[in-house]
């Protein structure tokens, strides 16, 4: 049987300035040097794959990216990125990677394999 866990999360098109109604959580960082902030948009969780829509703002840019995480493995792929809202992300999903810790996406995989 297939459960799935789905965190409601209104995807609204979010610019720089958090949209009404928009809830964003912070995708806690286990190093630091990274200017950007990383915020957790959307999750769902089937088996042991967890989709993700996340969110970077950084010094120059916002960047959107949605991600399939195995959190039987611990191995991640994109399957999208846009600058200008989720909405805009066209999927074409890649290859499965392994996560490097400390990394920006070791790190969002750690924080939705463990909720």
């Amino acid at each position: 049987m297939i459960r799935a866990l789905l965190v409601a999360v209104p995807l609204l098109a979010v610019a720089p300035a958090k949209a009404a109604g928009t809830v964003e959580i912070p995708i806690p960082r286990s190093m630091a040097g990274d200017k950007g902030k990383y915020y957790l948009l959307r999750s769902e969780k089937i088996g042991t794959i967890v989709r993700t829509l996340h969110k970077r703002v950084g010094v120059d840019a916002t960047g959107y990216t949605k991600a399939e995480t195995d959190c039987a493995s611990m191995k991640m792929r994109e399957l999208g990125y846009s600058e200008d809202s989720p909405e805009a992300i066209r999927e074409s999903p890649g290859h499965w990677f392994e996560l490097v810790p400390g990394s920006s996406k070791g790190d969002l995989a750690a924080f939705v394999c463990r909720r």
